[in-house]
């Protein structure tokens, strides 16, 4: 069994060591060290009587290293860096922020605030949200845990539902009460070349649900005839429905705090719900913190409470082991 304790100096006397010899004097040393050359001269000194022999060769103020000074220099210098970046790495990985990436309009429209309220309780830490639109990027980052829109099959990971996907027409609440808009309609009584666009958008993956898919998957004509407008993102859709430039088509689940606040308004009784939700996922090799799983505690807890179903135990997500 090793016994470092007795089979090692102080570290002190090594730390006062290796300053001395590098500055090449006890007064350069003790100025570094915010000490008294006293205390350097007397840490030497003990470091010699430990070692058994001189390490250095005083000529006054000069300071010259013995060939067994020169030697355990070498060694000393080398395990105190060598030390140094094994804490510094520890350290930084002990104080670092909780990374949770998501798609970009999952962080913009529901993480953000969950985020928040988890910032506000008795489990809070530090957190850093990383937005992407990407699903291969995100999977492949550095992550603590993800929420990505997906099948819940996703190689590698563990996968908690947390909500279900279910998309429908929505506008700023001016422009469904210019249309006639009470939300119980079918969507087709809005069609018009001249009407107010459909916003559409490039789809970052075939599994996202455009316009051409929704008409397609309640069986609808469409989007032919229409007024189309197509945006580079998602998001920038919503944005401009909230602004009322034209009509999105709104996941009910991301986009509850819109609704709730009057932002935007459903236009129709059409919905088109798909088998894909958004998943809470962890990589399976990876255990987590102790600080991820609460928060992922508390997305599934959130998510749920938002009346999402779950296809997984709700109360601890799965833990490799």
């Amino acid at each position: 069994m090793k016994k470092y304790r007795t089979a090692l100096p102080p570290l002190d006397l090594l730390i006062f060591f290796e300053a001395a010899h590098r500055v090449g004097s006890f007064t350069g040393c003790a100025a570094e060290l915010h000490v008294s050359q006293a205390a350097v001269s007397k840490r030497i000194h003990q470091l010699e009587k430990w070692i058994g022999e001189p390490l250095f060769i005083r000529n006054g103020k000069r300071l010259s290293p013995t060939a067994s000074g020169e030697r355990l220099y070498n060694t000393v210098a080398m395990a105190l860096e060598f030390l140094r970046q094994g804490l510094v790495a520890s350290r930084e990985h002990a104080m670092r922020p909780l990374s949770i990436g998501a798609h970009t309009v999952v962080g913009m429209f529901w993480l953000t605030a969950q985020l928040q309220a988890f910032g506000l309780s008795g489990d809070a830490c530090p957190t850093r949200l990383v937005t992407s639109d990407s699903t291969g990027d995100l999977l492949a980052g550095k992550n603590d845990l993800l929420v990505i829109y997906s099948s819940g099959m996703v190689p590698g990971f563990h996968a908690t539902r947390l909500l279900d996907e279910e998309m429908v027409p929505m506008a700023s609440p001016a422009l469904a009460a210019s249309l006639g808009a009470g939300g119980s309609g079918a969507f087709q009584h809005y069609r018009r070349s001249d009407g107010p666009p459909l916003l559409n958008y490039v789809r970052s993956a075939p599994d996202w649900v455009d316009w051409q898919v929704w008409f397609d998957g309640l069986s609808l004509n469409g989007p032919e005839g229409w007024n189309v407008r197509t945006m580079s993102t998602y998001s920038q859709t919503i944005g401009e429905a909230i602004r009322g430039s034209g009509i999105a088509l709104g996941s009910v689940a991301l986009l509850q705090s819109e609704l709730a606040a009057g932002r935007l308004v459903p236009l129709t009784k059409d919905v088109l719900r798909t088998e894909r939700g958004y998943y809470l996922c962890h990589s399976e090799s990876v255990p987590l913190p102790n600080e991820a799983q609460k928060l992922a505690e508390f997305l599934v807890a959130a998510a749920h409470g938002q009346g999402a179903r779950s296809c997984r135990p709700h109360a601890k997500l799965a833990d490799p082991g």
